[in-house]
């Protein structure tokens, strides 16, 4: 008889996050951050620096600080280890040395400003000297605007006054700061050039996150005006210079999130020219990658066919060699990225569906991969219950083959169908892969409660290469919707679902999708439309992206008629019958939180069965301990009572 207890909210609340494993330069030892996966009071989460030993997994305590210390970073030789830290005030981060040989953390900046985190993961760069840093840093308001503010002189000027993300660098001896990327250009990303004097960057030419979407390559000297390197319909993102500064490779498809780039990898040479597409019609979507040390190959890992590959990629024309696949992911907020020492030694955080984020060590050896797991860091995992997962497999619109996952409920009968719940991954360029979710969200704690769970990779995820996360531009809402139902169908067919309790739910895309579902199907008995869309054309207007819905729709967003109209739930209004749950972040900036109290009256002016909660000073994601709590909570007891 299993000893294992079922999985409560609570329980979720408990698993640490373990992120950003960054391995020495000598192979020995691995840099990650632990911390909580909740912020328990303030603005912060609390997280920490470890090290851990590649041979024994022993693990050291790096620092201790009251906040949030992350983005680990070694020196080239391996001596120094470079932090940001908001320890000494929580609203300002700082960036903070430590020495392996021994002493305590110390700030070498006293900037003001906000230094980009955490969307994107390389703030902060080692000089490859290792005489400077290079970080990130947005500009601070002046010492008249604060004043303005603090005498509620404080008219907002929207869009008229921009404040720029600029690189700076600090010496590591002299501890001299200076800006060193051109005026008046937005650097969302950079790369140092082995000759330290120059730079790649992405950029635009204002500081809004919707001018992201129009992104450009370029390079500049420091201090000087920047040179074009490339530019196309779709974003760039991740510049890696060669290690013999010849070539700088990239990543470019088309994307919903910075930050979440998976795309196919390209080169470039240094004086720019024709960029060259290395992964093209290859079924994968890279999220990051390294350079060999002969400038010849690169490394690159990224989400392949619903699970996680690395691949060999040569500038020689030849085929791109696997060199490993696995059911399970290697994620950074769920975008893959790893560490390389040695050409030979790779660190990951690496989770699948039986086992939450720990630290693994991969060897490798012509072209094969193996890996040892390094860390336990979850003792929780082995005393609860949680449902299988599995692949599912399913043919969409037109026979495209499909992909997603199916959780099976705790003590699963095959010969019992099941209430189905489907969960909705957001983006659209998002995708659910093979991970541990009792650690996170809601869908092991409704196979806990007796549901099953499909969680679909509907045309438009990432993972199948560059034609499949691209199929649903224009269309969102259109065929991609579609694909989700024929696989509810091919559930309730293999006698898994019933047919008669369906519900939807999901989260930013999701949501949108949720609210979607309910206006165009009575089939679903229950609905959670978490952060969604109901009107396109005020989301347009209102959110920090509406280059992104333009682009997506690849219409005018103010056609009459046209397709913001036509696919906005709120237009079906009439037609909604479907109880719903709605949630959402009060200071939601991606989707703001009017979509919601819209949704809200169209369904409660038509009598539908709707409840909205609005959590106070959260964002697109809801990260208080107790918001998350209750939110939990409501979508089981919602679930309980209409499913």
């Amino acid at each position: 008889m299993s000893t294992r207890q079922p999985l409560t909210p609570e329980d979720v609340l408990k698993f640490e996050n373990v992120s950003d494993a960054q391995l020495s330069p000598d192979g020995t030892t691995i840099a990650f951050v632990r911390g909580k996966s909740f912020k328990a009071s303030g603005d912060s989460t609390h997280s920490s620096i470890w090290l851990c030993d590649t041979d024994s997994g022993d693990l050291r305590q790096l620092t201790r600080g009251p906040r949030t210390d992350a983005l680990p970073r070694w020196s080239p030789d391996g001596t120094l280890l470079a932090f940001l830290s908001n320890r000494l005030a929580e609203k300002q981060k700082q960036v903070f040395l430590i020495d392996l040989a021994g002493g305590e953390a110390k700030a070498i900046t006293s900037i003001r400003g906000t230094i980009p985190t955490p969307r994107g993961l390389n703030a902060l760069q080692w000089s490859p000297s290792g005489k400077q840093l290079g970080f990130l840093l947005k500009d601070s308001l002046s010492e008249e605007k604060l004043k303005q503010r603090r005498e509620k002189d404080d008219a907002i000027a929207f869009e008229q006054e921009p404040r720029y993300v600029r690189v700076w660098t600090i010496g590591i001896d002299d501890q001299a700061v200076q800006c060193v990327s051109p005026e008046e250009l937005q650097i969302w990303e950079f790369a140092w050039h082995p000759d330290e004097q120059q730079m790649a960057a992405v950029v635009s030419d204002t500081p809004y996150e919707w001018d992201w979407y129009t992104n450009r390559l370029v390079s500049f000297t420091l201090q000087e005006d920047a040179r074009e390197l490339w530019s196309n319909i779709r974003q760039v993102s991740l510049p890696g210079w060669s290690p013999d500064g010849s070539q700088l490779a990239f990543l470019s498809s088309s994307w919903s999130d910075r930050g979440c780039a998976a795309g196919d990898l390209w080169t470039i040479a240094a004086e720019g020219g024709e960029a060259r597409d290395l992964t093209e019609g290859v079924a994968a979507s890279f999220g990051w990658f390294q350079w060999t040390a002969d400038s010849q190959q690169l490394l690159a890992i990224g989400h392949e066919r619903g699970g996680i590959g690395i691949q060999r990629i040569s500038l020689q024309d030849q085929a791109p060699v696997s060199i490993w696949w696995e059911e399970a992911s290697v994620a950074e907020a769920h975008w893959p990225r790893f560490s390389v020492a040695g050409g030979d030694k790779i660190a990951v955080v690496k989770e699948d569906a039986n086992r939450p984020r720990d630290l693994w060590i991969g060897r490798l050896s012509q072209d094969e991969l193996s890996w040892q797991q390094l860390t336990q860091l979850h003792p929780l995992a082995d005393k609860i219950l949680i449902g299988e997962t599995s692949f599912y497999h399913w043919q969409g619109v037109d026979d495209w083959p499909m992909q997603g996952l199916l959780i099976k409920p705790v003590d699963y009968d095959p010969q019992q169908r099941y209430p189905l719940v489907m969960w909705v991954h957001g983006g659209p360029t998002g995708v659910s892969g093979s991970r541990y979710y009792a650690s996170s969200g809601w869908c092991q704690l409704l196979a806990n409660a007796g549901y099953a769970v499909f969680l679909p990779n509907y045309r438009g995820s990432v993972g199948w290469g560059l034609e499949f996360s691209e199929s649903n531009l224009g269309d969102m809402g259109g065929q991609d919707f579609q694909d989700m139902l024929l696989g509810i169908d091919s559930l309730i067919e293999e006698g898994i679902a019933d047919a008669d309790h369906l519900a939807i739910a999901g989260w930013s895309y999701g949501g949108f999708t949720a609210a979607w579902a309910v206006s165009q199907t009575t089939r679903f008995r229950a609905a959670v439309m978490g952060a969604g869309i109901s009107h396109w054309a005020s989301f347009h207007g209102k959110s920090c992206l509406p280059a992104w819905d333009a682009i997506y729709y690849q219409t005018d967003p103010y056609e009459r008629g046209g397709k913001f109209e036509q696919f906005s739930p709120i237009t079906y209004a009439a037609d909604i019958q479907t109880p719903t749950l709605i949630l959402h972040g009060e200071k939601d900036q991606d989707v703001p939180v009017e979509q919601s109290y819209t949704f809200f009256r169209a369904l409660k002016d038509h009598d539908v069965p709707v409840e909205l909660i609005v959590y106070p000073r959260e964002s697109h994601s809801v990260g208080e301990r107790l918001h998350v709590l209750d939110m939990s909570r409501r979508i089981l007891s919602w679930l309980e009572k209409h499913l």
